[in-house]
């Protein structure tokens, strides 16, 4: 759903982003005390274990991951499962959700129940990732995508904004790309839409069993973001030993000189969600619909600039 790096800034762990340092970097510092807070709670939210329902042993985020808790296959009791191609695995348990079976594998998957209140996951989200680096509504920096031939641009309002405004763009998801904000009152038409949503990504991008991987899908979300920051042509965050394993495969050299992130990366990352059930893509594109809008110009507006606008403060 949202960029790594929101959710860092979100629990404090960063002093500062490498080149967006005078936009975000104070806000990213909460201080010792509210880090190992924050800490303790994502990290055992992510970790809770529920028996009915895949989870870790031993209770912890793997430290060989590409980024905090990013990947956690490796101490799943569905270890295996994470490594096999996802339309076999559920298709062996038709009839359990895939962020069940695959609960903690990741820091994004996390089971929230059998009937998901889909207006309550937008609200919790959007509080849940925003940052203490939150400018306020249309206050932080304007920044433009350059993706695939056209210009989109966005205000920087949170970290998170980096990912999740080009994500919901490039999917369609956004108020005023044929989305409703309304119909997500009816919560059999939503799940329908996002089947159907699911069927046109597949029938678009013909994604091969081998691309279905759930451990690739994890390891790959960190090389979004910093695609993203190319598209944006911004300089990406910073991750110590790991940027240059990152900076690999996301084509990097520098903010005017590396991969922008396509649509069909966009895509893929969202059907994975799709194969872990409906209800996941469904809550998913709830919470892209619900935040943001595209206006005039191809600008990408957020809370009160759109039709919709959910029960949070901006």
């Amino acid at each position: 759903m949202a960029s790594l790096l929101a959710m860092f800034c979100w629990l404090g762990l960063f002093g500062g982003l490498h080149g967006l340092a005078n936009d975000f970097g104070a806000g990213c510092a909460d201080g010792p005390a509210m880090t190992l807070l924050q800490l303790e709670h994502v990290v055992k939210s992510v970790t809770g274990r529920d028996e009915e329902c895949g989870h870790l042993h031993p209770d912890v985020c793997d430290p060989q991951a590409n980024w905090y808790c990013s990947n956690n296959c490796r101490f799943h009791t569905h270890r295996e499962d994470c490594y096999r191609p996802i339309p076999d695995v559920m298709a062996e348990h038709p009839d359990v959700d895939g962020f069940c079976y695959f609960n903690a594998s990741g820091y994004w998957i996390v089971y929230r129940g059998p009937q998901q209140d889909f207006g309550k996951i937008v609200v919790d989200s959007i509080l849940a990732l925003r940052s203490s680096s939150y400018t306020g509504l249309s206050a932080g920096r304007l920044i433009t995508y350059r993706f695939e031939g056209l210009s989109v641009t966005t205000h920087l309002d949170d970290v998170n904004y980096l990912y999740d405004d080009l994500y919901g763009y490039a999917l369609g998801f956004l108020q005023g790309q044929g989305l409703e904000p309304n119909w997500i009152q009816n919560r059999s038409l939503w799940m329908e839409l996002s089947r159907q949503k699911c069927a046109e990504l597949q029938a678009t991008y013909r994604f091969a069993k081998e691309e279905l991987i759930l451990a690739d899908a994890l390891d790959f979300n960190a090389v979004l973001d910093m695609m993203a920051s190319c598209s944006a042509q911004i300089p990406h965050f910073k991750h110590g030993s790991s940027d240059r394993e990152l900076e690999e495969v996301a084509g990097w050299h520098s903010p005017t000189n590396c991969r922008s992130v396509t649509r069909r990366d966009f895509a893929k990352h969202h059907y994975v969600k799709c194969l872990l059930g409906y209800q996941n893509s469904a809550a998913d594109m709830a919470y892209l619909n619900q935040r943001a809008c595209l206006l005039e110009g191809n600008r990408i507006g957020h809370f009160s600039e759109c039709p919709y606008v959910p029960d949070v403060d901006f």
